[in-house]
Parts: C-alpha cells; sequence; structure tokens
C-alpha cells in the first residue's frame, strides 16, 4: 500500500486496566490505515451520536475487547475517515450509529469558534461495501443499539429484523438466555439500571434468539440480542446500549466479549475479570 506518513499516539495511558490495548489515532488528512498487520485482530468501530455517548462507548468497548492484546481497535472518529478499504481486512465491524449527518463534525482544531455539520456514516457506498465484507468475505458484524434505526433497508435486512423503537428510558431486565447457545451459554437473569429498550421483528428464518428483555414501568417484553449467518458472515445484534450503564455491567460485557468472538469463528470464552473496569 506504499509508504505512510501516518503519525500516531497512544489513545490509553498506563494507569487503567487495558494500558495494553493497541488503540492509536491515525493522523493525516486522508486518515490512512496502513493495513492489518501479521498475526492482528483487526476490528473496527463506529459508534456515537448526538443522543449517544460515544467517548463513554469507546472507552468501554476498549475495555471490554483489550483482554485479547493482538486485537487492534480502530475508532473512527468522523464518518468522513470510514471508507470501504479500511474494512476490506477487518475482521469486525461495530456500529452505534443512527442514520443522517453528524449533527456536529469533528474537528482536529482545539479551539473553535463555530460548529459545522458533520458527514453521515450509512452513504450506498458504506453499506454496500459493510454487506460485501460480510456476505462474501466473512467479516464479523455487530450491531449495536440504535444501529437498527439507520434506517438502511438493506443493512436491517442484513441484521434480519425490522425494528421496533424504543419508549421511555427506564431500568430493564435481562433474561430468556439461550442456554445451548456459546455466546449465553450460562448467564442468568440481571438487571441494567437506565436504558432504552428497543425491540425487533425477527425476519430471517436463519435467527437464533440470544435473551429477552422486560421494562420495569411499562412491563414490555422484548428480544434483546440475536444472531444469524449471512453468507461467509456472523452477524450479532445487541440492542441495550443507550446509556453508559449496560457496558458497566459485568453480564453485559461478557455477552459482547463473547458476541465478538463469535461473530469472527474464535473459540468463545467466558470475559476474565467482568467485574473490573
Amino acid at each position: 500500500m506504499g509508504l505512510f506518513k501516518n503519525r500516531k499516539r497512544n489513545v490509553f495511558k498506563a494507569g487503567t486496566s487495558f494500558a495494553a490495548a493497541i488503540a492509536t489515532v491515525i493522523e493525516s488528512d486522508a486518515a490512512v490505515d496502513p493495513g492489518k498487520r501479521p498475526g492482528e485482530t483487526k476490528i473496527v468501530a463506529v459508534m456515537g451520536d448526538y443522543w449517544h455517548n460515544g467517548v463513554a462507548q469507546e472507552y468501554h468497548i476498549r475495555n471490554i475487547l483489550s483482554h485479547e492484546k493482538n486485537w487492534r481497535i480502530i475508532f473512527v472518529r468522523g464518518p468522513q475517515y470510514f471508507s470501504p478499504e479500511l474494512i476490506s481486512d477487518a475482521d469486525l465491524l461495530i456500529t452505534s450509529r443512527y442514520g443522517g449527518n453528524d449533527n456536529m463534525g469533528y474537528s482536529e482544531k482545539g479551539l473553535v469558534d463555530t460548529m459545522e455539520q458533520g458527514a453521515p456514516f450509512w452513504t450506498d457506498e458504506n453499506v454496500k461495501a459493510i454487506i460485501d465484507n460480510v456476505r462474501n468475505r466473512g467479516m464479523g458484524f455487530l450491531p449495536l443499539h440504535c444501529t437498527l434505526f439507520c434506517g438502511i433497508k438493506d443493512i436491517t435486512e442484513l441484521m434480519g429484523i425490522e425494528p421496533i423503537m424504543h419508549r421511555q428510558i427506564q431500568p430493564l431486565w435481562m433474561y430468556g438466555f439461550n442456554r445451548d447457545h456459546p455466546i449465553t451459554k450460562g448467564i442468568g437473569k440481571f438487571f441494567i439500571s437506565l436504558d432504552e429498550q428497543f425491540a425487533v421483528v425477527i425476519k430471517s428464518r436463519y435467527t437464533t434468539s440470544l435473551f429477552q428483555t422486560q421494562a420495569m414501568h411499562d412491563k414490555r417484553t422484548a428480544v434483546g440480542g440475536w444472531c444469524l449467518e449471512s453468507g461467509k458472515g456472523r452477524i450479532v445484534g445487541l440492542l441495550p446500549g443507550h446509556t453508559h450503564w449496560p457496558y458497566r455491567t459485568p453480564q453485559y460485557k461478557d455477552i459482547i466479549w463473547r458476541s465478538a468472538h463469535w461473530a469472527m469463528r474464535k473459540d468463545v470464552t467466558p470475559l476474565p475479570n467482568p467485574d473490573k473496569g
């Protein structure tokens, strides 16, 4: 891919439980990734928007996945830095993004006196690349929370669902875990302090339900997680994730950890020390 003059800096320093995680920001106008290194697992994540705390999401996803020391986790800080080339050799794509443009564009400047609208992530080119990499190359896909309302029919069809909007933000129970699937085997009922309860209608007959959610206030029950295979790829949909509380809950952290492994066809084992971080 030629020579690259990108300057890199570590995002998280010593003093955190995941200091050894490979976390770099690629600083150039084109944000060109030099490609997957020998022996590494490459994960690309696009998370955070007007309604969702991208700082908390990145912090916790890195914390959860950093136990695998050869996993490089690349967060896309602005949609304009995402490209089909970036995921052409990725092992896993994680998304938590609504449709439309970013309300505020990413800026490398430390001081700004104006706010410019950002770029859209779910462009035709990006959608086509995601579907192609999943179905034809076998990239894993982990669509979290609001991805189901990206407004792109081809993506919801890839996920095998039809989305249903959440109601009020409220405490949620997670229950009804699939005892036969490695993502949820051995996980028992647990509680999330505060979150949105999205729901789905499962459309694909190849889909496996992983667990249910129940809202504490309005008592609605819904599918909370599911998985399926599409072409050569594997997909895991997980709906909790509006607030930071799900990402701090040990059982849900374990589910994310296992989901990433399963989607990449790696051996699925419980998350080490889920109570930490």
